[in-house]
Parts: structure tokens; sequence; C-alpha cells
């Protein structure tokens, strides 16, 4: 059977698994406030037994490893929705900034300041001869371009704001991925696989913030390393110890576009990335600012060809036909078009002037309307050439001015996604569009990021360092320690007296 010398290394083992133990617990004590970190636990397991004839005895205690506490499945889910939650934050974001401006009821609104054009038409037919008021006509209509031209901008500008944080965000996910790589290295050849929890808590770190940024599908490879590829699965970020970066080039509309390098050849994966912010960023530069500047473009067409044909179909003071009243609308091909309304067939709605305007490729010009809209420069030299007189062109003919009035509130006056509506429906479809998106954007960040801090607290639950559960498992490790000296100073005892007392 084991001497008293075997005694002494089972006390002796317990000594050092208790203390190593502890100082499991004093490192998750000392990182409970540590972003990030996940809680270890010393798992203690007995030692090898010894046979001694027929009877098995116990060799003490050993600390056979120490284990991070995490659940790999609610990572992936965190990542997923994380990358959700900051792309709808920084939509809302964006979408909302804007909607006042665009939403402006006063005076500057776009609303008032077509609803202040027509009214100048309305002015004007009261007294179609009068200078003051084809002067007035003209410098509401002037006023109203710019508005039109100043919302247009501001849309522009936060299209440009966009594309300039892309290329810092890009350098930020490279940044990260290559962080992420390295550590995969140093996991990959860890000693004991497994053992290396502070480089996985940096890697979740790093991770987490990578999702903040775009979406990503993970997946942790046997030997505990990430792959890591976009969440459309179109490239790969990460794999094994290397990172892929994504690349930046200016492409045909001078937007920067992201590329990365699949099998060796340069793929465009601009449209693929849907989340995170850099995901949030391109939806906002391509597609829902776009979609606002489009709303704009269609009402200044609609504006341009309404009051342009109706000009043209009019007489002006010097008994002439009107002339554009708006210049560069030709650049739309509107000549081009047949069924136009002439002098001798004055159009009694605007229905007759777009039923001709409506065939196919109509759509397609619209793009840039606003930005070509500007006022006859003849009519703002000669106010006179307003054609404020119908067909006939008697003196105080007021026929076509009564008619463009009328425009305002007509039913078929702007084509807007295939159908048609009046120029106060125009507008207020913006508007309402602008809160409706932001409504919808600030619901969804809402709701996602409930979702991510409940992910997050239910990680904690499971990974996050409990000072009381930490308080409780080193007493109880100090009551073990303190057995184990014990056991140690009774073993001692024994010696001692077999020495002193049977050695002489």
């Amino acid at each position: 059977m084991p001497g008293l010398n075997a005694s002494l290394y089972l006390g002796l083992s317990g000594l050092q698994a208790q203390q190593a133990a502890l100082n499991v617990v004093g490192h998750n004590i000392a990182n409970v406030n540590t972003p990030g970190y996940t809680r270890q636990r010393a798992d203690l397991s007995a030692g090898q037994s010894q046979v001694e004839g027929q009877i098995y005895f116990g060799t003490g205690v050993t600390l056979s490893s120490v284990q991070g506490i995490r659940d790999r499945f609610l990572d992936l889910q965190i990542y997923r929705e994380t990358a959700k939650q900051t792309g709808a934050d920084e939509r809302y974001s964006a979408v909302n900034a804007i909607a006042s401006t665009l939403g402006d009821t006063g005076s500057t609104g776009i609303a008032a300041q077509i609803q202040a054009f027509f009214q100048g038409f309305q002015d004007l037919s009261t007294k179609p001869e009068d200078a003051a008021l084809r002067t007035s006509l003209l410098g509401k209509a002037q006023a109203m371009v710019t508005g039109l031209q100043t919302k247009y901008q501001l849309l522009e500008d936060q299209r440009g704001n966009a594309d300039q944080s892309i290329g810092a965000l890009v350098a930020e996910v490279n940044t990260l991925t290559g962080q992420i790589a390295r550590l995969n290295q140093r996991i990959s050849t860890e000693v004991t696989p497994g053992a290396d929890n502070d480089a996985r808590d940096q890697r979740t770190s790093l991770t987490d913030k990578l999702a903040g940024l775009v979406g990503i599908n993970v997946v942790e490879n046997p030997n505990g390393e990430y792959q890591i590829t976009l969440d459309s699965g179109t490239a790969v970020l990460v794999t094994g110890s290397s990172s892929l970066d994504l690349e930046t080039k200016r492409g045909g509309d001078g937007y920067l576009q992201l590329v990365s390098d699949m099998n060796g050849a340069k793929v465009d994966v601009t449209s693929a990335i849907k989340d995170g912010t850099l995901g949030a960023k391109l939806d906002l530069r391509g597609n829902i600012l776009v979609g606002f500047q489009a709303q704009l473009d269609q009402i200044a067409a609609g504006l341009a060809k309404a009051v342009n044909l109706t000009q043209r179909a009019g007489i002006a003071q010097n008994g002439l036909a009107g002339q554009d009243f708006f210049q560069n609308a030709s650049k739309l091909n509107v000549d081009s078009l047949t069924g136009l309304p002439t002098a001798d067939g004055l159009p009694n709605s605007i229905s007759t002037a777009t039923a001709s305007l409506s065939g196919a490729g109509w759509t397609d010009r619209y793009k840039g309307m606003v930005n070509l809209l500007s006022v006859n420069a003849a009519l703002v030299k000669d106010p006179s050439l307003i054609a404020a007189a119908g067909a006939g062109g008697a003196k105080g003919d007021n026929a076509n001015a009564l008619l463009i009035a009328d425009f305002q509130n007509n039913s078929m006056a702007v084509e807007m996604g295939g159908t048609f509506t009046g120029f106060t429906s125009a507008v207020a479809a913006l508007v309402t569009d602008l809160g409706s998106q932001a409504q919808n954007y600030k619901a969804q960040s809402t709701a996602q990021q409930n979702l991510v801090s409940a992910l997050q607290a239910q990680r904690d639950s499971v990974s996050g360092v409990n000072l009381d559960e930490e308080a409780s498992s080193m007493m109880t490790l100090q009551r073990g320690y303190q057995a184990s000296a014990r056991f140690i100073s009774v073993i001692n005892q024994l010696t001692d007296q077999l020495v002193n007392q049977f050695g002489k």
C-alpha cells in the first residue's frame, strides 16, 4: 500500500490543483469588466489510480484543463443580428436626417414653391397684360427651380458622404479580418486544443466589430479556426491564417465599387453586401437616396412637360406661338414624340398631353431632369413672351394662363412609378415616402437592438463573470486548499513520529 511519502504527494497535488483553480477564479474576477471576456472554469480530475495487489489507490488530483464557457450558437446569432441592427440604424439616421428638409412645409418647401408657381399663372390670368405679374411669375418659377435643385443637391451630397465613408469602412473591415486571421493562426497552433481562451475572446470581440460593419457568415473549423465569408457567400474574408482584403475602385458613375479576389479573379461584390454599416452606406448611395432623387426628377419632368406643351399651344403678346417656358426640356426628346398639341388644338386637359408622352422609354429620360431644368432665358429677358392667351390670341385672353394654373391639381400631370398623379399628390407622396421609410428603419433598428440585447444578455448569462459565483468558488477552493494543507501537516507529524520515535 502507498506509504507516507505517497500521501505527501496526495496532499501536494491537492494544494497545487486548488491553487491553480484559485488562479482561474482570480483571472475571472480581474476581468469582470473586460468587454468580450468569457468566464473560465478550471476542470479538475482525479489522478490515475495506482494498483497495489488487488486494490486501486488514488494518486490525488490534477488540473486537466481551463475551459472558456461559451455558446458558439449564440455567437453566430449575435454576428448575424448585429449586422442587421447596425444596417437598419444607419439607414434610419440618414433618411431621418433629410426627412425634415425635404418634408419642409414652410415657404421654402417644395410643395409651397410649386403652389406659388401655379398661383403666379392664376394671378396672371386676372390681368394677362400686366408686366409686373409676368415678372413676378418668372421670379416664382426661378425660386421653384432653385428649390428643387437645392433639395436634389442635398440628396447628392448625402450620396457623396456615404461614398466617402465607404473607403474608410473597407479599410476597417480589412484591418479586422487581418487581426482575426492572425488569431486563427495562434489558435490553430496551440499546444492543447481549446486551451487559448484569451485568444478566442479577442477573436470573438473582433468578429463582433466586423459584424457591425458588414454582414458575415462564420464557420468554426475542427481545428478552431474561423472561416468568414460575406453573408451572401460571394466572397471569402478570412480562411485559416489568411485574410482576403476587399478592394475599392471607381466605377463608371464615379462612385466606389468593391471587388474581392476569388480564385485569382477580381469580382465586383458591391451589390452582394446588404447588412452592417457598409451595406447600409451602399444601399443609401445606390438605392434609397437615388429613389428620392428619381421622384424629384419625375416632378420636374412633369412641370417641364405640362407647362412647355401648353406654352407652345398658346399665344404670346406679340401674336406669335409661345416658346418653351423651361429650357433643356428638349433633352428629354419631347419633340420626337407624336401627338403633341399645337396652336390649332389647345389641349383641354393635361391628360391629352401626357397620353402622347407616356410611350416606352419616357421614364428612362427623367433621370437628371431637376438639374437640367431652368427658366427660358428669352422669357426672363422679355416677359411678354409668356403665352397667357389661348389659340385666338385676342388681347386680354387668359385661356392659356388658366389652363396652366389648373395643372396644379390635375391628376394626370406627373408620371410616378408608371402611374399618373397630380403635383400636390406627387410632392405629398415624396414626403410620405420619406417619413414612412424613416419610421420603418427606426422600427427595424429598435427591434434588432432589442434582439441583439437579448442575445447578448443570454450570452452574458452563459459566459459572463458572476461575482457571487466566483466568491462561492473561491471559498470552496480555499477550504480545499486548507484541507490539503492540513492533510500534509498530519502526514508530516506522522513522518516525524516515525523518524524520531521508531528510528532510535
